[in-house]
């Protein structure tokens, strides 16, 4: 077994739990998108999923793919940055 270092597991635990809330805001988001039919809705369920996936990312890339960390972080905020891009387009877009 692999011994990681305490600051590992504050990591891990602190992206566990984005993922658990962004997870939720998304359901949340979605719900609202069903509920409303609003399109506008279902971008920004779009957007909080993919900066969920985006945080999430660059652990998995790093820890279990072997990736190096700068690329993982880079593919990481690459991700971010597209779930950014559908916040911000739920907010300018008509219905």
């Amino acid at each position: 077994m692999v011994d990681f270092p305490g600051m590992f597991w504050i990591t891990t635990i602190t992206k566990l739990i984005a993922l658990v809330l962004g997870a939720f805001i998304v359901y949340l988001a979605y719900m609202g998108y069903r509920r409303n039919s609003s399109r506008p809705l279902l971008y920004a369920a779009c957007g909080f999923a993919l900066i969920t996936v985006g945080t999430i990312t660059e652990g998995v890339l790093y820890v279990v793919a072997g990736t190096e960390l700068l690329a993982a972080t880079g593919i990481g905020t690459v991700i971010t940055i597209f779930g950014f891009v559908a916040i911000i387009y739920s907010i300018y877009s008509t219905k």
